[in-house]
């Protein structure tokens, strides 16, 4: 999943990265202040309200996840200390945006942080308690205690003095610091007590940023001058406090939420597994029945009849006659048992229970063994069967299941291989890979037969180039030991110009 499709996810920095990042931009804003206080200004303010907008969509876009619900509150509340900070910003002296009075850049910032001051400790408290404010309230409220912040600055000029430049900041704004001092440090003591809805990780940097504001507020309690250096301190504190909230959403509840779609993720593609493999097995279970319900029943059958025959009239058959009824008796009984031994060994392969006991073996003993069992049939229909196995040449594979592959290989091929016709086995190092083929001169096949050859879920058998009969459960018993053996079996043919099976199996000194 993306299987639930590509999701671009944002890459999470290490602590190494981030504190590097940080002290990066400290040293550019100090750099800033040195040229210009109130290009520093700007550039702390733009940047805050930047983050504490981020913090606000956030948590607002998580907000029907249970984890994230207490975070709401804490996102409403930096939305409107952003639209605070803005005011502030524009309203600074020598900014020249807003000129309502010199005093109301340092209002503003006391409105702004005393709202959010209430919004943290409102966050911290309800988290604990484990409820959550009403959205549509808690937006409402925060956002009428920052237009009432507004209007009591510009529009109806109440809000107390500040700041006397030249003196410094006043009584109230020093007064107000210290108690929104105590606010951060009650909301820190909630934090910390609170382990249920807020994870270790989330509590670090929550105390942390609140404890930036606190140190920040400090500064800011007894500064003379607007641009001093306890006001540049002050705005690099807050900078930090705010990145630190926006970490304890984006590293806490953000890495959840992608943590959960990678999981998601996982199980679907886990599920789609489970799906594929019980839908091939449910095409072999259709596959298995058919063959016993057809070509298992056709030649025994054959074999009823037959034997039928020779009982009700073996005293009117002549010597000849039972004699040929004898040979079909046996042919049919032993097609039937190798296709019996076909369909169990590859029952077995399918459940699990065929054991693979590898080792190393001389491929020329195993192929001369092999043509002296398919000689016979093969000089019947005149058919000549031409080894080139190289006498070195061995293979990592069990004996029993590579003979069982070759017989078949070799089987097929006498079978589709007109008289006078030529077989041929030979092998061919590739790399870490034995190849062992064999080839023949007989009808070969097209490209839609080739690709039935080894499909369970397709009915595929040919008669021979002299009728003979054959299952198509060889080479699906084949294909199956093959892969047991860590190998593979590959094929070319061309019609009229005969096929090549090649079996590809590692050799031994690759192993281990």
């Amino acid at each position: 999943m993306p299987s639930m499709e590509s999701v671009a996810r944002p890459a999470f920095a290490s602590p190494l990265k981030v504190g590097a990042v940080a002290a990066a931009t400290l040293l550019a804003l100090l750099l800033c202040a040195r040229y210009s206080f109130l290009l520093f200004h700007s550039i702390a303010e733009i940047f805050g309200v930047a983050v504490a907008v981020a913090v606000f969509l956030i948590s607002w876009s998580s907000r029907d996840y249970p984890e994230a619900k207490p975070f709401v509150l804490l996102g409403i509340g930096y939305l409107f200390v952003a639209i605070l900070d803005v005011f502030h910003l524009l309203s600074y002296e020598g900014m020249g945006v807003i000129a309502n009075g010199q005093d109301d850049a340092t209002r503003l910032w006391i409105a702004a942080r005393g709202l959010q001051a209430v919004t943290t400790f409102a966050f911290a408290l309800l988290a604990l308690k484990r409820r959550t404010a009403p959205h549509a309230l808690a937006f409402g409220l925060t956002g009428a205690a920052a237009a009432t912040a507004l209007l009591t600055v510009f529009v109806w000029d109440v809000f107390p003095r500040c700041f006397v430049d030249g003196v410094g900041v006043t009584p109230f704004k020093r007064a107000s610091e210290f108690v929104v001092v105590a606010i951060f440090v009650a909301s820190i003591v909630l934090v910390a007590r609170n382990s249920h809805s807020i994870t270790r990780r989330e509590q670090a940097l929550l105390s942390g940023s609140f404890a930036l504001t606190i140190v920040s507020e400090l500064f800011f309690a007894f500064y003379i001058d607007l641009y001093g250096y306890e006001n540049l301190i002050g705005h690099c504190l807050k900078i930090g406090s705010f990145f630190l909230a926006y970490q304890a959403l984006f590293a806490g509840k953000l890495r959840a939420r992608y943590t959960l779609i990678d999981e998601l993720e996982r199980s679907k593609a886990r599920l789609e597994k489970s799906q594929a493999e019980l839908l091939n097995a449910n095409l072999s279970k259709d596959k298995f029945f058919s063959i016993l319900a057809h070509d298992l029943r056709n030649p025994i059958g054959g074999l009823i009849n037959l034997s039928e025959l020779l009982k009700t009239r073996f005293d009117d058959l002549g010597p000849a006659k039972v004699r040929e009824l004898c040979g079909l008796l046996h042919e049919g009984a032993t097609q039937s048992a190798e296709l019996l031994e076909c369909v169990l060994q590859w029952a077995r392969a399918q459940t699990g229970r065929l054991e693979v006991h590898p080792s190393c073996i001389r491929l020329a003993e195993l192929c001369e063994d092999i043509v002296g069992l398919q000689s016979p049939v093969a000089a019947g229909k005149g058919i000549r069967i031409a080894t080139m196995v190289d006498p070195d040449a061995t293979a990592y594979a069990d004996e029993n299941m590579l003979a069982t592959i070759l017989r078949n290989l070799v089987s097929n091929a006498v079978k589709f291989t007109p008289r006078g016709g030529e077989i041929t086995l030979a092998t061919q190092v590739e790399e870490t890979w034995q190849l062992l083929t064999v080839s023949d001169t007989g009808v070969g096949m097209s490209p839609d037969q080739m690709q039935k050859l080894f499909r369970i879920d397709v009915s595929f058998s040919c008669l021979g180039t002299e009728s003979e009969r054959g299952h198509g459960m060889g080479l699906i018993l084949c294909k199956e030991l093959v892969q047991l053996n860590k190998g593979e079996i590959l094929v070319q043919s061309e019609q009229a110009k005969g096929s090549t099976f090649a079996v590809k199996l590692p050799r031994p000194v690759e192993i281990g």
